[in-house]
């Protein structure tokens, strides 16, 4: 069977949408699946998006590398099951809800709403765009079984969540406690640690300093703050024992301050230090309340010792609030102080604070400064840079709040999570130590417990007077409350209906209000999606831990995290062996996206305009995981006009002519008949391959990608510009076939590299080239083996000596441009120079090529110390100007002075020059130095890598003949292609022109009529076919042609 021409254009849309009807009709993914069931298992898991809005570019990115392993193992001889999953709890659901509804306040939903009604929305409203990921995942050709797909709000998964908290809870990690948690007001929400640590943002508050006058208003205490809201709720002041604090004299007035701090806090002002005390002695000193909107009993508005005290900033006396910070709640409980709140959970000050009251927290600061000017007590007001916390959904600032919660105990495994981190294979490797492995170092308990209506309920019964009962099935359930449960909504409301009697202590159980921490949803995944250990145990031992995850960069504080924080606390193991960690996505400016700027690229104007393939290579192979990720139609748009069109380009050349001499690929020549160039193209091939698979198992998609784009780059621009004739001959025989054999051989494996990267350009190729001569093959690329390539093609050598050559070829054409004379232009000869003596024997033994490329007649070898090159060496003045100033001249002379060639030869290696200045020795880096170099008169030179070459650029006119012969051939192919003809089509050909252009027709007619498939030369002009006029320098000539008949 023949091959399919293929359009010399690529049109990715189109080819798509015809793979995409292929894979549909044919069910080749479950065919896949099938196919490779029995194998040895790779095992994915995937990270569950929440889908209540739709999908963007960023998940594009996420899910190509999701994508690329397990095709790639896939094809490795593994099977790859793919379950796909749905995160629909958590903040983003009710979020999305409230936004409907106009309503942010609990109370003010259960009121107009109703629990059971709010919740059912927020069910509903994580299926609403499900359609839409679903669509976009198949558009972009990521494989994954959305028919299987796991969801967490499904019972399964909840009761599975439960057996988990319930082994955690019998372990004794589970506790609950009165501590200060981050907060969100805005959506009356707990944040873990993990959540916190995505929504940091610089920021600038309000900075006063206080004075704090003791009661018998002999002193005042100086009091720095960043957060003046909390000023309601002070109760104490902390000082450190051992710090020094002075009493100063200012104005006639005392003030109490840290000794290290007066000069920064007290700045120009005129003081006078009255004496010098220890922290301890001012422990047990009283002060006069601020504020007294709020009761407070006991003993408050004392001074305090405080372990947490510095004198880096501030004035080395601290505000204590327990209510709002984590030192001031644990002072506080370590000497008997109340927690007094001025701010409710709505985030907004109670009535009884009467300048505030009513006012969300962050916006009462500068009613209170004012507050404190007019009372005499503010000494400064300042404004303050600094790192803040902000709700990662809502944006708004977070609040630190005294209030009960429940908390796993992971600081008690932190060593042993830190100890499995290490045997994680991270990609990039820096994640390990770094933002994951620092993050253990400082883990912190995990808030489990969030005040919110949408979630997995907490499975903890209690009977009101602290006694608690951790539920860890559904069977457990239904034994205590006697009811079968196999029907029910165990989300709330509906659970928390469900009440019982202990069977022991007769006494009557509910179900505590909150539910958990979404990020525990998410991360028990490796359990929950199988319903272990309810169901499917085999199944979870074989796919745990997983071989392979993947998402960005902050997942490392959120899924990546929980996920290895209960494979930890439940199974002493981690729940993956290989992380890839993307960087994000910004715009091609390198600025965040946001709807405000503008500036969000539409995945579909992507895929519909240039097609998913380039998008996925782009983001694969362009990009290392780490790397800022710049996106822009324009830059998907160059991957396709470069790379992607050489590699369709290259398939079309071979299809083209393929299918017109109906090419017989079962005619083989042997290895050894075939020409050099033949066995280095199948070289190039094995090295490849290696190159490629060594990359991937390495997950190292860009590693393997730069390797695919240099091999299409060689066999684009070296093998098949040098060989067209091969293919254009009309002759058949080995030359030819070889040639046929050759490139086939290069595409057929070219395919299979790139099927994990472009699923649909591999398809469309294998279709055409492997199951058009082979019904009976897979039917799919995706289903078909890695390429294994004979041992008999490596040839390192070849390899190498082709290297050379073309670093010849490449210095040659540098030399050229700069000398300007035309590429069709003959040159006489070529001087040149190589390091080594396995250099120049490459260059000896493939001389031919090296004319040919460089349309050069003579070549010769020069001796190192031929002068053919002057270098001019001067110093980088943006660099070295400022650094050395009137020491410029010097340097200039210097330089000039020394040995040009050396410091070249140097600079090109990037390595340090040393030179002598006035005596005094200076070492200049490579980018210190500028390099000019000019070639002597009558030769183009460039050099490299020790490497020199000098085209002699001497004209006469038999060369120029030569040239304009050349030049002539260009515009006939040029006149075929605007004539439309097919590169098969012969002419009959008519040029005729000024005197030196005649001459050059004369002396090569049967050449050009040899290079433009002439079949007919005719001596007088004609007007029946297509017609052109060129002209070069005083030289015009006139072209006729049009097709004819073979002869």
């Amino acid at each position: 069977m023949s091959f399919s021409q293929v359009d010399t254009r690529y049109d990715g849309p189109a080819l798509e949408q015809g793979i995409l009807e292929f894979w549909q009709a044919q069910a080749v993914f479950e065919q896949s699946l099938q196919h490779s069931a029995g194998r040895p298992l790779f095992t994915f898991n995937e990270g569950p998006p929440t889908a209540n809005g739709k999908p963007g570019i960023h998940h594009v990115l996420a899910r190509s590398f999701k994508d690329i392993y397990p095709r790639y193992k896939t094809m490795q001889g593994f099977h790859v099951p793919r379950k796909a999953g749905w995160d629909t709890h958590g903040l983003p659901v009710e979020h999305e809800i409230e936004k409907e509804l106009g309503i942010f306040d609990k109370k003010e939903i259960e009121k107009a709403v109703g629990v059971a009604e709010f919740t059912r929305r927020c069910r509903d409203s994580v299926m609403r765009y499900i359609s839409d990921w679903e669509a976009m995942t198949e558009r972009m050709g990521f494989w994954v079984d959305l028919d299987q797909a796991y969801y967490t709000l499904d019972n399964q998964y909840i009761e599975s969540v439960w057996h988990l908290l319930k082994e955690i809870w019998d372990r004794g990690l589970i506790y609950q406690d009165y501590k200060v948690v981050p907060y969100d007001p805005r959506i009356g929400a707990t944040l873990s640690s993990h959540e916190v640590a995505q929504g940091y943002r610089e920021t600038v508050d309000p900075s006063v300093t206080v004075r704090f006058r003791l009661v018998d208003d002999s002193a005042s205490f100086l009091v720095w703050t960043t957060t003046p809201w909390t000023l309601p709720s002070n109760l104490a002041l902390a000082v450190g024992a051992d710090i020094d604090y002075v009493h100063v004299d200012l104005a006639g007035e005392t003030l109490i301050l840290a000794k290290a701090r007066m000069s920064e806090v007290l700045g120009d002002r005129e003081f006078r230090v009255l004496k010098t005390v220890k922290g301890s002695e001012l422990a047990g000193l009283y002060y006069q309340r601020l504020f007294d909107h709020l009761d407070a009993p006991g003993d408050i508005c004392r001074v305090l010792p405080g372990d947490f005290v510095s004198t880096e900033d501030g004035t080395g006396i601290v505000h204590v609030a327990p209510a709002y910070g984590v030192d001031d709640l644990a002072l506080a409980q370590a000497h008997g102080l109340p927690v007094v709140h001025g701010v409710g959970l709505d985030g907004h000050f109670i009535e009884a604070v009467q300048p505030v009251a009513g006012m969300f927290f962050k916006d009462a600061d500068p009613v209170i400064i004012d507050w404190l000017r007019e009372r005499g007590v503010l000494f400064k007001a300042e404004e303050y840079r600094h790192n803040y916390p902000f709700g990662w959904r809502t944006g708004d600032p977070l609040i630190y709040y005294a209030k009960n919660a429940w908390y796993i105990r992971t600081t008690a495994i932190r060593e042993r999570m830190v100890a499995l981190n290490q045997t994680i294979n991270w990609v990039p490797e820096s994640i390990r130590d770094g933002r994951f492995g620092n993050w253990l170092e400082h883990n912190i308990d995990w808030a489990l417990s969030r005040e919110r209506f949408w979630g997995t309920p907490l499975p903890l019964w209690t009977d009101g007077d602290g006694d608690y009962l951790c539920v860890g099935s559904l069977a457990e359930l239904e034994s205590l409350c006697g009811t079968s449960l196999s029907e029910a909504d165990l989300h709330r409301p509906a659970i928390d209906e469900i009440t019982f009697t202990h069977p022991e202590n007769g006494r009557r159980y509910r179900r505590v209000a909150e539910v958990i921490d979404c990020w525990f949803d998410s991360g028990a995944m490796s359990y929950a999606q199988w319903h272990y250990p309810f169901e499917n145990q085999e199944t979870f031992a074989q796919h745990f831990p997983a071989d392979y995850i993947c998402e960005a960069i902050d997942q490392t504080r959120g899924w990546f995290y929980s996920l290895h924080a209960i494979a930890a606390l439940v199974s002493d193991s981690v729940a993956y062996r290989n992380c890839v960690c993307l960087s994000h996505i910004v715009d091609k400016d390198g600025k965040k996206m946001s709807k405000s700027l503008g500036n969000i690229v539409n995945p579909y104007d992507v895929f519909d305009h240039i097609g998913a393939d380039p998008l996925r290579w782009y983001f694969l192979a362009r990009l290392a995981p780490e790397s800022q990720k710049r996106i822009s139609v324009d830059i998907v748009r160059e991957v396709a006009s470069s790379f992607v069109n050489t590699l369709w380009n290259s398939y079309a050349f071979f299809t083209l002519y393929a299918s017109l001499d109906d090419v017989d690929l079962n005619d083989e020549v042997a290895l050894a008949d075939r020409p050099e160039i033949d066995r280095w193209a199948l070289a190039l091939v094995q090295h490849t391959v290696q190159t490629v698979t060594k990359a991937m198992d390495a997950y190292d998609a860009r590693g393997a990608g730069q390797a695919i784009e240099a091999f299409v780059d060689q066999l684009s621009n070296w093998y098949i510009r040098r060989n067209r004739r091969r293919f254009w001959k009309s002759e058949a025989g080995t030359d030819k076939q070889s040639a046929y054999l050759t490139l086939y051989q290069c595409l057929n494996t070219l395919q299979r590299l790139i099927a994990p990267f472009m699923p649909f350009l591999a398809e469309e190729m294998y279709q055409n080239l492997v199951r058009s001569q082979d019904p009976g093959a897979p039917i799919s690329v995706h289903m078909s083996e890695w390429p294994k390539v004979p041992d008999a093609w490596q040839d390192t050598a070849l390899r190498e000596a082709t290297e050379v050559i073309q670093d010849v070829v490449a210095l040659g054409r540098a030399a050229r441009e700069a000398s300007q004379v035309r590429v069709r232009q003959p040159l006489a000869r070529l001087l040149v120079r190589v390091p080594t003596g396995e250099a120049r024997q490459a260059v000896r033994d493939h001389e031919q090529q090296v004319l040919e490329e460089l349309n050069v007649k003579l070549l010769e070898f020069i001796a190192a110390d031929a002068e053919l090159v002057t270098y001019r060496i001067k110093p980088n003045l943006p660099r070295l100007g400022k650094r050395y100033g009137k020491r410029i001249p010097a340097i200039r002379q210097a330089l000039a002075e020394a040995d040009g060639a050396s410091i070249a030869v140097a600079c090109a290696n990037g390595e340090e020059v040393t030179l002598k200045i006035d005596g005094q020795s200076i070492a200049f880096e490579a980018e210190d130095l500028l390099v000019e170099t000019e070639s002597a008169e009558g030769y183009a030179c460039a050099e490299s890598g020790g490497q020199l070459v000098a085209l002699d650029t001497t004209l006469n006119d038999a060369l120029l003949r030569e040239g304009i012969a050349r030049e002539i051939v260009r515009s006939v192919q040029d006149g075929r292609k605007q004539a439309e003809l097919e590169v098969s089509d012969r002419i009959r050909l008519h040029v005729n022109g000024t005197p030196l252009v005649t001459q050059a027709i004369d002396e090569y007619r049967d050449w050009i009529m040899n290079e433009t498939l002439t079949a007919n030369w005719s001596e007088t002009s004609f007007s029946t076919g297509f017609s052109l006029e060129r002209d070069l320098d005083d030289h015009q000539w006139q072209i006729a042609l049009e097709k004819t008949d073979p002869q």
